[in-house]
């Protein structure tokens, strides 16, 4: 994998950052494996609140940014009650993750999309 992924555990959430440079025709086999990570991680955390962080550039073409969307509830299925994932790569990469929510959110996943840490983390920890 081309990404670098980091992980900090906090009281009541799983962070993780991911950064590293998409690459078209790879993108969706390396988002699997971060998040395979992801749910891997909260397993063994037991924690079941995510914020990520993503600090990825390049390209996301659209159907490989389809592609993660529908397998992304699968793999986090049972592991990840609820994802708020903070996009910082500018208003292209956040176009292209609200695409991304929209396909996940409609497979099942409790997730969201943001450009603000501080109300991703205020929507993460509401009841």
């Amino acid at each position: 994998m081309s990404f670098s992924l980091t992980f900090g555990r906090h009281a009541d959430y799983l962070r993780f950052d991911v950064s590293g440079v998409r690459v078209p025709g790879a993108l969706t086999d390396d988002m699997v494996r971060v998040w395979t990570g992801v749910a891997d991680e909260c397993r063994a955390s037991g924690l079941d609140r995510v914020l990520g962080i993503n600090r990825l550039t390049g390209p996301a073409p659209s159907l490989e940014v389809f592609q993660i969307g529908q397998q992304v509830p699968v793999i986090l299925g049972g592991a990840v009650r609820k994802l708020a994932f903070v996009i910082a790569g500018g208003e292209e990469a956040m176009r292209a993750n609200l695409f991304f929510e929209n396909v996940a959110v409609n497979r099942g996943l409790d997730g969201r999309v943001f450009d603000d840490e501080a109300a991703a983390l205020d929507w993460l920890l509401a009841r």
